[in-house]
Protein backbone atom coordinates (compact mmCIF):
# COMPACT_ATOMS: atom_id res chain seq x y z
CA UNK A 1 0.00 0.00 0.00
CA UNK A 2 1.10 3.57 -0.50
CA UNK A 3 0.92 4.02 3.29
CA UNK A 4 3.46 1.25 3.89
CA UNK A 5 5.69 2.37 1.00
CA UNK A 6 5.83 5.82 2.62
CA UNK A 7 6.69 4.30 6.01
CA UNK A 8 9.46 2.34 4.28
CA UNK A 9 10.88 5.56 2.87
CA UNK A 10 10.09 4.69 -0.75
CA UNK A 11 9.61 7.63 -3.08
CA UNK A 12 6.79 6.12 -5.09
CA UNK A 13 3.19 5.11 -4.52
CA UNK A 14 1.30 1.94 -5.34
CA UNK A 15 -0.40 3.83 -8.17
CA UNK A 16 2.85 5.11 -9.70
CA UNK A 17 4.33 1.60 -9.44
CA UNK A 18 1.35 0.11 -11.30
CA UNK A 19 1.56 2.85 -13.92
CA UNK A 20 5.25 2.11 -14.54
CA UNK A 21 4.51 -1.63 -14.71
CA UNK A 22 1.86 -1.04 -17.37
CA UNK A 23 4.20 1.21 -19.40
CA UNK A 24 6.87 -1.51 -19.41
CA UNK A 25 4.40 -4.24 -20.42
CA UNK A 26 2.98 -2.05 -23.19
CA UNK A 27 6.43 -1.23 -24.58
CA UNK A 28 7.84 -4.75 -24.05
CA UNK A 29 4.90 -7.18 -23.95
CA UNK A 30 7.13 -10.27 -23.70
CA UNK A 31 9.23 -8.88 -20.87
CA UNK A 32 9.64 -10.85 -17.68
CA UNK A 33 9.13 -8.80 -14.54
CA UNK A 34 10.05 -9.86 -11.03
CA UNK A 35 9.87 -7.98 -7.77
CA UNK A 36 10.82 -8.04 -4.09
CA UNK A 37 8.06 -7.95 -1.48
CA UNK A 38 8.34 -7.60 2.31
CA UNK A 39 5.40 -8.64 4.48
CA UNK A 40 4.80 -7.65 8.07
CA UNK A 41 6.43 -4.21 7.99
CA UNK A 42 5.63 -2.30 11.20
CA UNK A 43 2.15 -0.83 10.92
CA UNK A 44 1.03 -3.16 8.11
CA UNK A 45 -2.65 -4.00 8.56
CA UNK A 46 -4.58 -6.81 6.92
CA UNK A 47 -6.03 -4.17 4.56
CA UNK A 48 -2.50 -3.07 3.59
CA UNK A 49 -1.52 -6.67 2.96
CA UNK A 50 -4.61 -7.20 0.79
CA UNK A 51 -3.42 -4.27 -1.33
CA UNK A 52 -0.15 -6.15 -1.81
CA UNK A 53 -2.09 -9.20 -3.01
CA UNK A 54 -4.10 -6.97 -5.37
CA UNK A 55 -0.88 -5.63 -6.91
CA UNK A 56 0.41 -9.19 -7.37
CA UNK A 57 -2.89 -10.19 -9.00
CA UNK A 58 -2.76 -7.16 -11.27
CA UNK A 59 0.87 -7.60 -12.33
CA UNK A 60 1.08 -11.40 -12.28
CA UNK A 61 4.85 -11.26 -11.76
CA UNK A 62 6.99 -13.99 -13.32
CA UNK A 63 8.52 -14.45 -9.89
CA UNK A 64 9.17 -12.56 -6.69
CA UNK A 65 11.61 -12.62 -3.83
CA UNK A 66 9.46 -12.51 -0.72
CA UNK A 67 10.56 -11.80 2.82
CA UNK A 68 9.23 -11.34 6.32
CA UNK A 69 10.21 -7.98 7.78
CA UNK A 70 13.03 -8.09 10.27
CA UNK A 71 14.57 -4.93 11.72
CA UNK A 72 18.08 -3.98 10.64
CA UNK A 73 20.24 -2.03 13.04
CA UNK A 74 20.74 1.57 12.00
CA UNK A 75 17.61 1.83 9.84
CA UNK A 76 14.58 3.96 10.69
CA UNK A 77 12.42 0.82 10.67
CA UNK A 78 14.51 -0.68 13.48
CA UNK A 79 13.17 2.03 15.78
CA UNK A 80 9.52 1.42 14.82
CA UNK A 81 7.11 -0.56 16.95
CA UNK A 82 7.04 -3.98 15.24
CA UNK A 83 3.36 -4.56 15.94
CA UNK A 84 2.76 -7.40 13.46
CA UNK A 85 2.99 -10.78 15.19
CA UNK A 86 5.23 -13.50 13.81
CA UNK A 87 2.14 -15.65 13.24
CA UNK A 88 0.59 -12.88 11.12
CA UNK A 89 3.84 -12.44 9.22
CA UNK A 90 4.13 -16.18 8.51
CA UNK A 91 0.48 -16.40 7.44
CA UNK A 92 0.86 -13.44 5.08
CA UNK A 93 4.07 -14.81 3.61
CA UNK A 94 2.41 -18.17 2.93
CA UNK A 95 -0.61 -16.54 1.28
CA UNK A 96 1.64 -14.30 -0.80
CA UNK A 97 3.89 -17.17 -1.87
CA UNK A 98 0.90 -19.28 -2.92
CA UNK A 99 -0.21 -16.47 -5.24
CA UNK A 100 3.32 -15.79 -6.54
CA UNK A 101 3.80 -19.52 -7.27
CA UNK A 102 0.55 -19.62 -9.22
CA UNK A 103 1.63 -16.77 -11.49
CA UNK A 104 5.21 -18.05 -11.80
CA UNK A 105 3.91 -21.40 -13.04
CA UNK A 106 1.49 -19.65 -15.41
CA UNK A 107 4.36 -17.58 -16.87
CA UNK A 108 6.44 -20.72 -17.38
CA UNK A 109 3.48 -22.59 -18.97
CA UNK A 110 3.68 -20.19 -21.92
CA UNK A 111 7.04 -21.77 -22.86
CA UNK A 112 5.82 -25.36 -23.23
CA UNK A 113 6.85 -26.85 -26.61
CA UNK A 114 8.51 -23.59 -27.71
CA UNK A 115 12.08 -23.37 -28.95
CA UNK A 116 14.00 -20.65 -27.14
CA UNK A 117 17.63 -19.56 -26.95
CA UNK A 118 19.25 -20.56 -23.65
CA UNK A 119 22.62 -19.41 -22.32
CA UNK A 120 24.16 -22.50 -20.75
CA UNK A 121 25.96 -21.50 -17.56
CA UNK A 122 27.13 -24.81 -16.12
CA UNK A 123 26.04 -27.99 -14.42
CA UNK A 124 22.79 -28.12 -12.47
CA UNK A 125 23.14 -27.97 -8.69
CA UNK A 126 20.33 -30.50 -8.29
CA UNK A 127 21.50 -32.99 -10.94
CA UNK A 128 25.19 -33.03 -11.84
CA UNK A 129 24.38 -34.97 -15.05
CA UNK A 130 22.38 -32.04 -16.44
CA UNK A 131 23.34 -28.60 -17.62
CA UNK A 132 21.51 -25.46 -16.60
CA UNK A 133 21.05 -22.10 -18.20
CA UNK A 134 18.70 -19.17 -18.62
CA UNK A 135 16.44 -17.81 -21.31
CA UNK A 136 16.62 -14.13 -22.20
CA UNK A 137 13.79 -13.60 -19.69
CA UNK A 138 15.76 -15.29 -16.89
CA UNK A 139 13.80 -18.56 -16.89
CA UNK A 140 15.88 -21.43 -15.50
CA UNK A 141 16.17 -24.34 -17.96
CA UNK A 142 17.77 -27.75 -17.35
CA UNK A 143 18.96 -29.87 -20.28
CA UNK A 144 20.99 -32.95 -21.09
CA UNK A 145 24.32 -32.05 -22.61
CA UNK A 146 28.04 -31.94 -22.10
CA UNK A 147 30.52 -29.27 -21.14
CA UNK A 148 31.04 -28.11 -24.74
CA UNK A 149 27.78 -26.15 -24.39
CA UNK A 150 28.83 -24.22 -21.26
CA UNK A 151 29.12 -20.53 -22.06
CA UNK A 152 27.17 -20.92 -25.29
CA UNK A 153 23.67 -19.99 -26.40
CA UNK A 154 21.76 -22.98 -27.75
CA UNK A 155 18.24 -23.48 -29.07
CA UNK A 156 16.20 -25.53 -26.63
CA UNK A 157 12.71 -26.99 -26.96
CA UNK A 158 10.94 -26.71 -23.61
CA UNK A 159 9.21 -30.02 -22.88
CA UNK A 160 8.44 -29.89 -19.15
CA UNK A 161 7.26 -27.02 -16.97
CA UNK A 162 7.68 -26.61 -13.24
CA UNK A 163 6.94 -23.66 -10.98
CA UNK A 164 10.51 -22.35 -10.81
CA UNK A 165 12.24 -24.06 -13.73
CA UNK A 166 11.75 -25.83 -17.03
CA UNK A 167 13.31 -28.87 -18.68
CA UNK A 168 14.18 -28.99 -22.33
CA UNK A 169 16.31 -30.52 -25.03
CA UNK A 170 18.74 -29.04 -27.49
CA UNK A 171 17.01 -29.05 -30.88
CA UNK A 172 20.08 -28.61 -33.04
CA UNK A 173 23.76 -28.07 -32.68
CA UNK A 174 23.55 -24.41 -33.65
CA UNK A 175 25.71 -22.74 -31.07
CA UNK A 176 26.19 -19.00 -30.62
CA UNK A 177 29.13 -17.48 -28.83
Amino acid sequence: SSKILKLMGRRYTKESYLELYQKIKKALPYSSITTDIIVGFPGETEADFKETLEVVESCQFDSAYTFIFSPRVGTPAAKMDDNVTIDEKNNRLQRLNNLINEYSKKANDAYLNKVVPVLIEGYSEKDSHKLMGYTDTMKLVNIDGNEEYIGKIVNVRINEIKTWSMDGEIVNDHISV
